[in-house]
Order: C-alpha cells, then sequence, then structure tokens
C-alpha cells in the first residue's frame, strides 16, 4: 500500500458546485442559470478573447513563465518586476505563501467565516490556523486579530472584501492592523474583488502607499471584474525581498501562455472593467432592494454577490433549494463556517430581474412555514 504524508489525512478535495446542466436535469429545467461563483457575466475584453486566441498559435512552444504579465503589471501598479509575482489564479498563491513562509511551529491567523482556501493551504502546508470570531454585520474584527497575535504567529490573512460575507476592512481599520502588528508577521491582502469595493466604496479603500510595506503581501486576481477566470492567472505585489521566495517556489513555465496574453490585453481594456463595476452595482442595487423588501438579512456588500443569512441551517437549505427550483444556482456556505448563510452573484439586469421573483416567493414561503424559524431583519 502507497502512505502519505500523515497529516494529508486530515484535507479534502475541493468539490465544483452543480452545474447548469446537472440541475436542469435533476428538476427538469429548460433554463439555469448559475450565480454561484462570482464570475463575471460580461464574459471578459474583446482584446483578451483575441489575444488568446493569436497565442493559441503557439501553444507547440513553453511560454516566459509569465515573465511579460509581470512587466506589463509592474507598469500597472507603478511598481519594480521585482514587486510581481504571477501564479494560477491568487488562491495557487495562497497555498504557495503557507507553504513557502510557515515554518515548524508557527501559525496562520484568520477569522472566521472567510475564504475557505485559507484553512485548506495552511492544512495543506501542514500547520496551524487560528480564527477570531467575526463582529456586527459579519465584518472582520480587526481588533481582535491583532490581540490574537502571539509569538507563534507568522501569517495574518485578511480578504477584502471579504468572501464570502462581501465585507470589506476599511481603510482606517487596516492601518491599525499594520500599525499594531510586528514586522515579522507577514500580512496578506487577498485583494480579488477590490475593483468592485473602489467602484462602490471608494472613500474606505485604502491607498496602494499606504499598503506599501515590507510585511504586506497583496493578492489580486484577473477571474472576476476582468472575466478571465477559466484561464488561471494571478498575481501577488508586495516588497521584493519577499516577493523572490514566490517567484523561486513556483513552476518554472506557470502560469500558462494563453492566459498570460489575455491578462496582458485585458490591462489595456479599463473601459470594459468600468462596464463591469457599473452593472455590479446596480445588479447589487436591485438584489439589496429585494432582500430588504423581503425581510431578509444580508451583509453589506463590496464585492460582485450578495451574502443572504436566512437565521437557521434548515431555512439556508430550504432558500438554495428553493432557487434551484426557480432556476437559479446559489452557493450555500456551510463549507465556509456559515450555514445558515447562502451567496448569490451578480448577473445580467434580466437575471436579476427574474430572480428577485425567485427571491421573493421563497421569502414568503419561509415566514409563513410553521416549522421554520423566523427570518432575522437586515439592519446593515
Amino acid at each position: 500500500m502507497i502512505s502519505v504524508n500523515p497529516h494529508l489525512h486530515s484535507t479534502s478535495a475541493y468539490t465544483p458546485g452543480a452545474s447548469p446542466e446537472q440541475i436542469k436535469a435533476q428538476y427538469g429545467l429548460d433554463d439555469v442559470q448559475k450565480l454561484a461563483s462570482n464570475e463575471n457575466p460580461l464574459g471578459c475584453s474583446p482584446l483578451a478573447t483575441a489575444a488568446a486566441t493569436g497565442a493559441l498559435r503557439h501553444v507547440n512552444l513553453y511560454n516566459d513563465g509569465g515573465e511579460a504579465l509581470r512587466e506589463r503589471l509592474a507598469a500597472f501598479h507603478d511598481v519594480t518586476s521585482e514587486s510581481i509575482s504571477v501564479h494560477n489564479g491568487s488562491d495557487a498563491i495562497i497555498h504557495q505563501i503557507m507553504r513557502t513562509f510557515l515554518l515548524p511551529g508557527q501559525t496562520a491567523l484568520s477569522s472566521e467565516g472567510t475564504f475557505v482556501s485559507f484553512r485548506l493551504a495552511v492544512a495543506g502546508a501542514d500547520r496551524q490556523h487560528r480564527l477570531v470570531r467575526q463582529r456586527a454585520g459579519y465584518r472582520f474584527d480587526v481588533a481582535a486579530i491583532v490581540d490574537a497575535v502571539d509569538e507563534t504567529t507568522k501569517v495574518i490573512y485578511i480578504a477584502n472584501p471579504n468572501n464570502p460575507t462581501g465585507t470589506l476592512v476599511d481603510a482606517s481599520e487596516l492601518g491599525a492592523l499594520l500599525e499594531q502588528v510586528p514586522a515579522s508577521v507577514l500580512v496578506v491582502l487577498d485583494e480579488a474583488y477590490i475593483e468592485y469595493a473602489r467602484h462602490l466604496h471608494p472613500e474606505m479603500c485604502a491607498s496602494d502607499a499606504m499598503l506599501s510595506r515590507p510585511n504586506v503581501i497583496r493578492l489580486r486576481t484577473f477571474s472576476k471584474a476582468y472575466g478571465l477566470a477559466a484561464l488561471r492567472i494571478g498575481y501577488a505585489v508586495g516588497d521584493p525581498d519577499v516577493l523572490q521566495w514566490l517567484r523561486r517556489t513556483k513552476l518554472p513555465f506557470d502560469p500558462n501562455g494563453i492566459g498570460c496574453s489575455a491578462a496582458i490585453a485585458a490591462l489595456d481594456d479599463q473601459e470594459f472593467v468600468q462596464r463591469t463595476v457599473s452593472l455590479n452595482a446596480e445588479c447589487l442595487r436591485i438584489m439589496k432592494q429585494v432582500a430588504a423588501e423581503a425581510g431578509l438579512a444580508f451583509a453589506e456588500p463590496s464585492a460582485n454577490f450578495l451574502m443572504i443569512d436566512l437565521g437557521t441551517e434548515q431555512n439556508a437549505t430550504r432558500f438554495h433549494r428553493d432557487l434551484l427550483q426557480g432556476g437559479f444556482i446559489s452557493r450555500p456556505l456551510a463549507g465556509f463556517g456559515l450555514p445558515t448563510c447562502v451567496r448569490i452573484s451578480t448577473g445580467t439586469i434580466d437575471q436579476i430581474t427574474r430572480l428577485a421573483d425567485v427571491i421573493t416567493s421563497s421569502a414568503r414561503r419561509l415566514s409563513s412555514s410553521v416549522e421554520s424559524s423566523p427570518i432575522l431583519v437586515n439592519e446593515s
């Protein structure tokens, strides 16, 4: 029998959600919309599509390992290329950080109700993590995180905006954290949804200058606002002395050449990004209004999804099923440690308009059910 490292017995594989085809077959539906994975409903920039198509002519050749993309990102962020590292999505960099920087006996610190890959990455590196409780409004408790730092703490992970709650750690909170955390502690800011946050709440977002500290790594992705999810391109921005270790520990030809070509072209189409974030803001406005009128509790969103709290795990399961039967795939959040909650991505105006009727009908059924607990009224 082939053995493995013992710590791997406590880890599990990521399971993708159901596809529209599976839900069509299960419920006998002709039209199913996937609003579960925070994807871009506009697709991607035509410039990115053209660049990816052109790169297909060279798939017989190894690519440059992301060097041209690093140079383009350095210009985009006004830093040196040594301050950039690229990989197969920002998710891969989270795992890389834990394997690279967490030594035996050291721990990683974050919040309850945050991106599930944080816990998976720490477990995959055979290290331990600690989580502090969220504060009111499903938000990171920055003061509690600072208080939880001890001699074992090596990495602090903050998804900002947070997935799956959608909430934002504002500039003043981040500034306070960075002032109090020891310089020997690496602060990882996962900014996968920052383009949406800067459009929705520009006054609350931290400046690049505030975050330019030697112990801060900022993660970005082309999967969300840029619409290149299937191509798996993400990157880190940080101090060159720190980022060199990420470049040393990635495989030579990652990320793939087609994705890198598309990402370079996508950066040149900021008009597409603006259309994306504007559509998102309008969809969130509709979704918040519908949820509030239905008496549903929700977290104040700063990303491209709305997290609704149904009060009980039973209500959340019923709500998710109602949406499936209505032709919409959402994301139950038990795996994120939020079993009473469901996350719904924004889509097109047409999708969200049709979704509104399904949400309203489901909330009405839950409210009238004798067996269900009362649905919480939103107070955010």
